[in-house]
Parts: structure tokens; sequence; C-alpha cells
């Protein structure tokens, strides 16, 4: 059987918090389960309510337990959540909503899906925060109705790719946190969905050697890569970041000189004083020297004259 073609749209659902030093929506956490471990809890496929909904066409008992079989075998979780579980142990609920429409005309058909994953763990704080994640994908799947006369077989195949992909890329998301090093400075190298990842890796687990790949991410082509790579170096307080800062080109952005002048503030040091201070006597724009003021007011409440910086 072949599929005219397939195509996925993945978008994040939770990681639209501006950044500065949050580094995302999703805060990392060092702290770890009560066993060090994750269990794999309840796995539910719900449809919308939305009218005109074909998720029915969808077997979603049979798709539950495929999945499960499927992270069982992942590492990322001990095993699945026995009866009564220990007070204290950390539990994965899987959440995935379904949407699906089937689409003909003109002697063609077109399977359409939105799927949303949401993982949450239990109880809360249990669990570092990364196991939690709430993304989205959209996905569409033409096919030949004549030749496949069974309704049934493309939405499930379309419900198993979409569902499929979302899931390896949060499992291959959570090995990130425990990768060896090698392997995150290659992902922070990928233009791929793993890089914002492993910029809150490397924040998190303080990861020094990487800070020149981060200042080099400050002029990427996407803004929430910059501002991820922005927020992972205040995060760890480097003072090579500084001169990659105050030598930016968005002078005359306001929104882009918020985030410098607030990450320069927070990291210190005399060269940042010196910027921060330039900006607030000299800049065209009153409401930037303004910022730089009040950044110079925060800087030095942080940054006591004589403290060096970390």
């Amino acid at each position: 059987m072949s599929w005219s073609w397939w195509r996925v749209w993945l978008r994040c659902a939770a990681w639209t918090m501006p950044v500065l030093g949050a580094v995302a929506c999703k805060q990392p956490s060092e702290k770890p389960s009560a066993a060090g471990q994750l269990w794999l809890g309840p796995l539910a496929i719900t449809a919308t309510a939305r009218a005109g909904d074909e998720s029915s066409l969808v077997d979603r008992g049979a798709l539950a337990q495929k999945l499960r079989s499927q992270l069982l075998q992942t590492g990322i979780f001990v095993g699945e959540a026995p009866e009564g579980s220990k007070p204290g142990a950390a539990v994965a609920r899987i959440r995935i909503t379904l949407s699906m429409e089937v689409v003909r005309a003109d002697g063609k058909a077109a399977v359409r899906a939105g799927v949303r994953l949401n993982v949450s763990t239990h109880p809360a704080g249990v669990a570092p925060a990364h196991f939690g994640e709430d993304v989205q994908a959209n996905a569409e799947m033409l096919y030949d109705p004549e030749a496949q006369p069974d309704k049934q077989e493309v939405p499930q195949r379309l419900a198993e790719r979409a569902v499929g992909d979302l899931l390896a890329g949060y499992v291959a998301r959570q090995k990130l946190w425990s990768a060896e090093p090698r392997a995150l400075h290659a992902a922070l190298a990928a233009p791929n969905e793993m890089r914002l990842e492993a910029i809150r890796v490397a924040a998190a687990r303080k990861l020094r050697d990487e800070v020149p790949t981060l200042i080099g991410l400050l002029s990427d082509d996407e803004e929430t890569i910059r501002d991820a790579a922005l927020g992972a170096l205040v995060e760890l307080r480097d003072p090579r970041a500084v001169p990659a800062l105050t030598k930016s080109k968005s002078m005359k952005d306001r929104r882009e000189m918020r985030k410098i002048i607030d990450a320069l503030a927070s990291l210190g040091g005399q060269e940042a004083t010196d910027y921060l201070s330039f900006v607030a006597d000299a800049h065209e724009d009153e409401e930037i020297r303004n910022m730089a003021k009040a950044a110079l007011l925060r800087s030095r409440s942080r940054n006591p004259v004589g403290s060096a910086s970390r």
C-alpha cells in the first residue's frame, strides 16, 4: 500500500512564555524523585467534543496499548506503576487528545488529525519538572478512497504516526537529561527540535564548557533559540556572555534591547556596567535610556562594588 504523502506540523503548547533566565516554560529542577525512578501510570486517549470530529474511526484502546508497550521499552520509565504505589514514588500520567477529520473531493480523500500530548507527574514536586510536557501536532495524509475502501485503516495509521512521533520526540528530549556531554553538544549544534531542550539541559546541569556554543546561538535565526540561549547564559552567570551582548546590533529594537539590558543587569561586571551606563546616558530612545537606568540600579544591588561575577 502506498500513501500519496504524509506530513506533520508540530507546535509547542507550553513554550510560549517570554524567557530571560527561565529558558522556557518548563523550569529545570535538580530535585530527583524519592527513589530516583519514574513509573508509567495511566495513558488515556480521548476525543475532542468538536462537531464533526471523526475520532471514532480510531481504535483508541488498541492505540493506547501499543503506545504503552513502546514507552516501556524506552528506558525512561522503570516500569508500569503498580497498584498502591508507595508514597513518594513518581508516576507519569499521559493524556492524549485526538481529533480527526476526513475530507473528500473530486475522487480524492485526505485525513487530517490534531493531537495534543500532555504528560504530568504525581505527586507534584517529586519528579524533576522536565518530565512534564504539553505539545500539539497537526498531521495530514492523502489517499485514494477507491484503492483503500476500509475507512478506518487510514485514520488508524495516521493517528499511530502522529501520536507516535510526539511520544518519540518526548522520549528523545528526556534522554538528553542523562546524555553524555558529547551527545548533548551534538544536540546543541544540530538545527532541529532537540536544540531547545539541549539548551535547558546545559543550563540545568551547569555545563560551562557549552558557553561558547550558547554564545553562538545568540545570533540564531530563530528567536526562541536566541531567547533560550540568553536565558541559559544568565542562569550560568558566565561573564563570557557580556562582550557578545554589548556588541549586539539590536540597539534600536526596544524588545531586543530590553532582553539584552536585563541580561547584563543579571550578569554584572565592569563591562556590563559600562555598557548600561553608556546606553542610559547616550541612547536616542528615552524609553531605552530609562530601561538602562533601572537595570543599572538592579545590577548594583545584585552585584555590589567589589564583588566578582561568578
